[in-house]
């Protein structure tokens, strides 16, 4: 949950951002050319925070699946423990986000 949180607000301040830097323009738009490093140093935080997220997702999908299944299914008790990969791959995109989130709150999000 914290994660989506902390996802929507990178992305609420790349927007806020991105609408305030093209508000002087009359043909500001998202991809026009010349935008300051800020709003893209903020746009590469809310795509690395939007990745993590559905990492994070996919990661629970599987271990909601698995516990799904039951004990009773399995022929082993040690079936049903999460693999390495899974952990691994969860503890990156947790430290990503982390990340991601200092880095936009460094930018002025």
């Amino acid at each position: 949950m914290s994660a989506v949180v902390s996802t929507i607000l990178i992305w609420r301040g790349w927007w806020g951002a991105l609408s305030h830097e093209n508000s002087g323009g009359p043909t500001g738009g998202l991809f026009e050319t010349g935008h300051s490093a800020h709003v893209i140093g903020l746009g590469i935080c809310a795509v690395v925070a939007c990745l993590t997220t559905v990492t994070l997702v996919v990661c629970a999908v599987h271990r909601i699946r698995l516990l799904h299944a039951g004990v009773a299914h399995l022929e082993q008790e040690g079936d049903i423990a999460v693999s390495a990969l899974t952990l691994r791959t969860g503890s990156a995109a947790i430290v990503a986000l982390a990340v991601a989130a200092i880095c936009a709150i460094a930018l002025g999000m």
